[in-house]
């Protein structure tokens, strides 16, 4: 396989899996409004599900878009640099991405940890619990961190 072609497929996997997650956000949300106009009745979780789901397809495709450049970014001081200049700040802005990805990340851990230890719940027709819904936070951004960090030795090695 080429260079860099598991990271590839690795990136592939979880852009589908997000894809699936979105497709899946979409289906429950036409099924509750089915359910609300045809049937008269909709469940509270229900209607939360599906932002839920998005949120986390969201957090989890946020690392594989910063490797593909997929981001939005405002690069019009960094297109008018070369050489040297150039080198400094897109690793400046790569540290400031894992240094920021790092601290939501051990954040979102803490909180997942909270909610755990308190048994907090959504208090809905059917508890469920904050914790897992709010999981994607540390995942998200820990899948962020990583991808960033090997992004920062990438932008060394493109220099040299």
């Amino acid at each position: 396989m080429n260079k860099g072609g598991h990271e590839r497929k690795v990136y592939r996997t979880l852009e589908i899996f997000c894809g699936l997650l979105l497709f899946i956000a979409v289906g429950i949300s036409l099924g509750e409004i089915v359910g609300r106009v045809v049937f008269h009745t909709t469940y509270d979780f229900i209607i939360d599900l599906p932002v839920w789901i998005t949120v986390w397809a969201m957090l989890l495709i946020g690392g594989p878009l910063i490797a593909e450049n997929g981001h939005v970014s405002i690069d019009f001081m960094a297109n008018k640099l070369h050489g040297r200049a150039r080198l400094l700040l897109d690793l400046f802005n790569i540290t400031a991405t894992a240094i920021y990805s790092f601290a939501v990340t051990i954040g979102g851990f803490a909180l997942v940890r909270m909610l755990y230890l308190r048994e907090a719940v959504f208090p809905k027709y059917i508890p469920i619990p904050k914790w897992i819904v709010e999981l994607c936070i540390p995942l998200g951004m820990g899948i962020f961190t990583i991808i960033s960090i090997i992004e920062f030795f990438k932008i060394i090695k493109k220099y040299k």
